[in-house]
């Protein structure tokens, strides 16, 4: 199960682990029990105060970010923590026990933990509307990604900068619909795809629940999606083979697009966007997002770290064809459609074939996407879905049959949902 939920964060988090430039570490050890170790150094005559930022290990992005904020700022000095000696799901459990008894570091970094929906519903993450009414205008960002953290009308963590994963399928097969769980079995039978998304049968599973809204507390409704995960499962390998058809070999296939030129791979695989392909609404938001912790004593410090982060200056430093991500700033986030697809107009002459597509159009795409699109944690129970793949997999192995696994299942999600209320 660990696998699976770390193959998917490995995919949606892509832009933010890629080579960005390096940064001098102390590596100083502040918690030899827990493995806890700064990663931002320090003359020790340095009065500033201290905005500690906590991370598992440390994100080569948001490193460029806070040195250049520890630069320039007269005031604060933010100090990284990491801790990658533990395993990647075991951070985040961790992490939840400190924050949930008052603990934890100022900052947090938000973007790949599975339990934020727990920390907004027990109160533990700073309500950022008041900072952003206060100090930026809302009008100067896309709203849809300033707001991807927002619940009853507080917003718990911003993206300084974003990628967005959607489904893929043939123009003929799924037009420009929403399409839900119920749907899929007749679309999949309509078609004769062979899988649903060219994943094995625990991954489609996953992609059920996250992406189509499937009902884990529903038992009929999930028996279907466990049997439907087991037909259209990958079986054969498609997945890593080059050439799979879309349509017939896949419905489905994720597109996790951070930059322009992936939308541009993509179209020289399966067609043009909008023509021969057509994206699903209803996609997934992802990248580096940032948190307050309602515990901390510094909250203006940890604010002025994230206003720094969507400042101009900052913003459009993520313009350039090598800073994976788009900005959320309005302006920045044109000029970055600007400076890739020039970077993309380079690389076709460079094939000696003509750009299939205008500028405007791909800006006007990506917008058209993001009405609809959430983050991944804000609409998943993640502790609901450890309850349903830690059990399934003894079905998917033949070691128990379904009804068997739906019994054990339904009963853990009796006491889950119990001791929540």
């Amino acid at each position: 199960m660990k696998r699976v939920v770390k193959n998917l964060v490995a995919v949606l988090l892509a832009c933010l682990l890629c080579g960005c430039g390096s940064e001098k570490v102390s590596d100083e050890i502040i918690n030899a029990d827990q493995g806890e170790v700064i990663v931002t150094t320090a003359d020790p005559n340095d009065k500033r105060e201290v905005i500690t930022f906590g991370m598992w290990s440390a994100v080569p992005e948001m490193m460029l970010e806070v040195n250049a904020f520890n630069e320039i700022n007269a005031k604060y000095r933010i100090e990284v923590v990491t801790n990658p000696s533990v395993e990647y799901e075991d951070y985040f459990t961790n992490r939840a026990m400190k924050v949930m008894t008052g603990r934890g570091e100022d900052l947090l970094f938000i973007g790949n933990d599975m339990r934020v929906r727990d920390y907004i519903e027990k109160g533990v993450l700073e309500d950022l509307r008041p900072y952003i009414q206060r100090d930026l205008n809302e009008e100067d960002y896309i709203g849809e990604v300033l707001h991807a953290y927002e619940k009853d009308g507080k917003i718990y963590g911003i993206f300084p900068s974003f990628g967005i994963s959607v489904l893929l399928g043939k123009k003929e097969d799924v037009g420009n619909k929403k399409i839900q769980f119920e749907d899929l079995p007749c679309l999949m039978k309509e078609t004769g795809a062979t899988t649903l998304m060219a994943r094995n049968a625990m991954d489609t599973l996953w992609y059920l629940y996250c992406y189509f809204g499937m009902d884990l507390t529903n038992r009929q409704e999930l028996k279907e999606g466990i049997l439907l995960a087991e037909t259209y499962s990958d079986k054969g390998g498609l997945g890593g083979e080059v050439g799979l058809k879309l349509g017939k070999d896949a419905l489905f296939l994720e597109l996790s697009m951070n930059r322009l030129s992936a939308i541009v791979g993509t179209e020289m695989s399966y067609g043009a966007l909008g023509v021969d392909t057509e994206v699903v609404p209803g996609g997934i938001l992802y990248c580096g997002a940032v948190s307050i912790n309602n515990a901390s004593e510094k909250k203006e410090g940890a604010w002025e770290f994230i206003s720094f982060l969507l400042s101009e200056e900052r913003q459009i430093k993520r313009t350039s064809e090598s800073s994976d991500g788009f900005p959320i700033s309005r302006v920045a986030f044109e000029e970055k459609i600007e400076a890739d697809f020039e970077y993309v107009e380079r690389r076709y002459r460079e094939i000696d074939v003509e750009t299939p597509m205008k500028k405007e159009r791909y800006l006007e795409m990506i917008e058209t996407w993001l009405p609809g699109s959430k983050t991944l944690y804000m609409g998943v129970d993640y502790d609901a879905w450890l309850i349903v793949s830690e059990e399934v997999e003894a079905y998917y192995s033949g070691q128990k049959s379904l009804d068997e696994v739906l019994d054990i299942i339904e009963s853990r999600m009796r006491i889950y949902l119990g001791e929540k209320e």
